[in-house]
């Protein structure tokens, strides 16, 4: 019973999670369910995310995967480096993750099928605090500690037909699941006279959504691209017991690309998310908004460097953050750029991605303010 008191106290607090929670946890895009790393490959998050919808690697648009010729297989791996200022004080965080895998295979010469693992939110924080508090008349040093290890992932099923280089449709099929693990510790300095306590809470996830989207090129030099999803229900669960329920966010995106100038590729991308639809996995007060996502960038060609072809990248985006801290909206402006290169006769390239990333709130006296630097490393193979 005090294990499931200690799971529901557990999704009340990520989600309305307050200011004064943002101080101690060091970090101010992780609010509520976790930071929305944006499912984009390192290609894309280079070019400020315009070539979202076309990517095959992002699992945005299914129908990007249409005409993909060979089998191919994606990894990425993606360090953060944060650090929030709040009035006169700073911390800093370094946040690691793994946050996309795909694959896809041909099926004929005008179809194909994908599976791709992706982070939606991650929610990874920790907290340490010392403070001194009258137990039993005595005045005791208190250290408290809590962990927040977890993530909600997305795993995608997808298929996609080319009707021909002009036209491909795709759809997807989504299954949500993931946990966040709790960890909370007081300790005491003196253990002959008090007990340390430490408690863990387990929470899991699970939920469904299915996309579409199409391309459409409507001239030699410019293209199209639209994909929508649809959630449906997800359950937070503590052991066997579902505690709560909501549904997935439903997502309207759109994205155009124009190749006018030889060797280079100009995109734009705009996404709406309904990520309010989240709130009841949490509590009646959760703080989950709607929000807007649009970003822009260039990919040409570059210098070759040691024999191999290059390519640079460049962009920008700007977008809300889904969950407030103090109930006010977080919001975030990032820059990028890029490079990547082919090897091992142009089965293998493997791409590299810097973006700096500024989030702030709006109607606070807390002046809260996050810059934080993100690394992307990705690997595309053919075999």
């Amino acid at each position: 019973m005090m294990r499931r008191i200690l799971a529901v106290t557990f999704l009340v607090c990520i989600v309305s999670a307050p200011m004064t929670t943002v101080a101690a946890q060091g970090t101010l895009g992780s609010q509520g369910f976790g930071y929305p790393t944006g499912q984009l490959s390192t290609r894309v998050l280079a070019t400020g995310g315009g070539m979202a919808q076309f990517d095959p690697d992002t699992p945005l648009n299914p129908a990007a995967i249409a005409l993909s010729s060979d089998p191919r297989m994606f990894l990425q791996y993606e360090p953060e480096f944060r650090k929030l200022t709040l009035g006169s004080g700073s911390s800093n965080t370094l946040t690691s993750r793994f946050p996309l895998v795909a694959a896809s295979i041909p099926v004929g010469s005008r179809a194909s099928v994908g599976v791709s693992v992706s982070t939606l939110l991650d929610r990874s924080s920790s907290t340490l605090t010392t403070r001194d508090q009258d137990v039993g008349g005595q005045l005791v040093t208190i250290t408290e500690s809590t962990r927040s290890v977890g993530a909600i992932n997305d795993i995608r099923l997808a298929a996609a037909y080319g009707f021909s280089r002009k036209f491909q449709i795709g759809i997807g099929g989504h299954v949500f699941t993931g946990q966040n693990r709790v960890q909370f510790a007081q300790l005491f300095p003196d253990t002959l006279n008090f007990t340390n306590i430490s408690q863990v809470s387990t929470l899991g996830f699970t939920g469904f959504a299915g996309s579409a989207g199409i391309l459409i090129r409507a001239g030699r030099n410019i293209g199209f691209g639209l994909s929508g999803q649809k959630g449906f229900s997800i359950e937070a669960k503590d052991a066997d017991s579902v505690i709560s329920k909501a549904d997935v966010p439903d997502r309207f995106s759109a994205g155009v690309s124009y190749e006018g100038i030889p060797g280079t590729s100009i995109s734009a991308h705009a996404s709406r998310s309904l990520w309010s639809r989240m709130n009841g996995l949490g509590s009646s007060d959760a703080n989950a908004v709607d929000t807007w996502e649009g970003g822009g960038g260039v990919e040409s060609l570059g210098p070759r460097i040691m024999q191999r072809q290059t390519v640079l990248r460049l962009g920008a985006r700007y977008r809300v953050l889904p969950f407030t801290a103090d109930g006010n909206e977080v919001k975030e402006l990032s820059f990028s750029g890029g490079i990547g290169a082919q090897f091992f006769r142009n089965r293998a390239t493997f791409d590299v991605a810097l973006e700096r990333a500024a989030r702030s709130t709006t109607g606070t006296t807390s002046d809260a303010r996050e810059r934080a630097y993100i690394l992307s490393f990705g690997l595309r193979v053919r075999p």
